[in-house]
């Protein structure tokens, strides 16, 4: 996704700006998944942070780790009601989003490479169609 924003930037100064904007943007899921994790994983330490395979097993039915479980399990405790409907909806919009760009740029490659490879004289028309 970043890759189709750098390359229909205006310039080379627009492009190495943006790809500069978007590298400190990436710092925010920190604050967002990670560090929310480890408060889960501290405040829940039998549950979610659990050593002990049969103990992990016990609460979260899988013996590596119950690590999926932090997230979901601090949004529930913590959030009111309302709250929690807000999260739900924002965590499925990024997921909509994401999957969004991901059809997008697998029609454009199909488009541009498997496409144009098969019919070279394909025209713009045909090609705005496939893809």
């Amino acid at each position: 996704m970043m890759v189709q924003r750098v390359m229909a930037a205006r310039s080379l100064s627009h492009a190495k700006g943006g790809t500069i904007f978007a590298g400190y943007v990436k710092l925010l899921p920190l604050f967002m998944m990670v560090i929310p994790g480890m408060i889960s994983r501290v405040l829940y330490t039998n549950e979610v942070g659990c050593v002990d395979p049969d103990e992990c097993f016990k609460f979260c039915g899988s013996r590596v780790s119950c690590s999926n479980s932090a997230y979901p399990k601090l949004v529930l405790e913590f959030l009111p009601s309302g709250i929690r409907g807000i999260m739900l909806s924002v965590m499925l919009s990024a997921l909509m989003s994401d999957l969004t760009s991901i059809f997008n740029s697998a029609s454009t490659l199909f488009t541009m490479d498997i496409w144009s490879l098969c019919r070279p004289k394909s025209k713009t028309r045909e090609k705005l169609l496939v893809g």
